[in-house]
C-alpha cells in the first residue's frame, strides 16, 4: 500500500480465542470481529504530573494527579454467532485477559493485552442491536509492521505467439514469489501500430508484422517478453 495515510476500510480486528498472557503471542487462535465491528478507539494512559521543588532536584518530590491505564473501546453490532464477541464476554465474566490485534490494510498495526472492564448493548430505531466493550490495556502496545516480500522475477505464459489480424489474445504473467507484496505490472508494445496491449495484458492484432510485448513489475522492475507475429 502506497497511500500516505492508513485506511479504515479493511482493518482487521482480532481477539484471542482463549486467555492470553502477552499482547501478540505465537501459536494461538485469532477470532476476527471485523465484519461486525463498527468503530474502534484507543486512548493512551494518563501519566503522573511530576513536580520538583528546586532546579537541582534529581528525584520526584511531588506528584499531582493519578495515573490511569490505557483503554480501548470496541463498538460493534451484536451477534449471537460471533466467536470473537463470545471470547470478550468470557473474558469479562471470568476476569481473564485477551490478546487484541488490530491490523490496518497496509499490514501495519498494533497488538494489546487487555482486560474487559465493561460491556453494554443498546436497542435503537436503527434495527440493529449495538454492543460496546471497554478494554483496559495491560502494559504497552506492541507495534506490528507490514512485511514487504519483494518480487524476484516474472514470466509469461507465452514467449512467442501468432495472432490473426483483428484478433486478440490474453497474456498471463506469473510473479515470483507467489507471496510477493506488490504484484502490480505494466505492459508495453515495441510496435503499437502492429500490436496493441491493454493494461490487463490483452493483445490485439492491428497490422501484419511483429512486435515484442513486455511486462514489467512495479516492484523491482523485473521483465518478461513475448514476440507476437500478426498474420493476415
Amino acid at each position: 500500500m502506497t497511500a500516505k495515510f492508513e485506511k479504515t476500510q479493511g482493518t482487521v480486528v482480532s481477539i484471542s480465542a482463549t486467555e492470553a498472557s502477552e499482547a501478540n503471542p505465537a501459536g494461538i487462535t485469532w477470532l476476527s470481529t471485523s465484519c461486525s465491528a463498527k468503530e474502534l478507539s484507543y486512548t493512551g494512559g494518563q501519566k503522573d504530573d511530576i513536580e520538583v521543588t528546586t532546579l537541582c532536584s534529581t528525584e520526584k518530590e511531588m506528584t499531582n494527579g493519578l495515573s490511569a491505564p490505557a483503554e480501548m473501546t470496541i463498538n460493534k453490532n451484536w451477534s449471537a454467532y460471533d466467536d470473537a464477541q463470545d471470547s470478550l464476554m468470557a473474558a469479562y465474566e471470568t476476569d481473564t485477559r485477551r490478546a487484541v490485534r488490530v491490523i490496518f490494510p497496509s499490514g501495519n498495526g498494533f497488538a494489546y493485552l487487555a482486560e474487559v472492564r465493561q460491556n453494554s448493548w443498546s436497542v435503537a430505531t436503527s434495527g440493529v442491536v449495538s454492543a460496546s466493550f471497554t478494554l483496559r490495556i495491560i502494559g504497552k502496545p506492541i507495534r506490528i509492521f507490514a512485511v514487504n516480500i519483494p518480487v524476484t522475477g516474472v514470466i509469461l505464459d507465452k514467449t512467442t505467439a501468432s495472432v490473426s489480424l483483428g484478433n486478440s489474445l490474453q497474456l498471463t504473467p506469473t510473479i515470483a514469489p507467489t507471496t510477493a507484496t506488490n504484484k502490480a505490472v505494466t505492459w508495453t508494445s515495441s510496435n503499437p501500430a502492429n500490436v496493441m496491449v491493454s493494461t490487463a495484458g490483452v493483445i490485439t492484432a492491428l497490422a501484419v508484422g511483429t512486435s515484442t510485448i513486455t511486462v514489467k513489475t512495479t516492484d523491482g522492475g523485473k521483465t518478461a517478453t513475448c514476440v507476437v507475429t500478426v498474420t493476415a
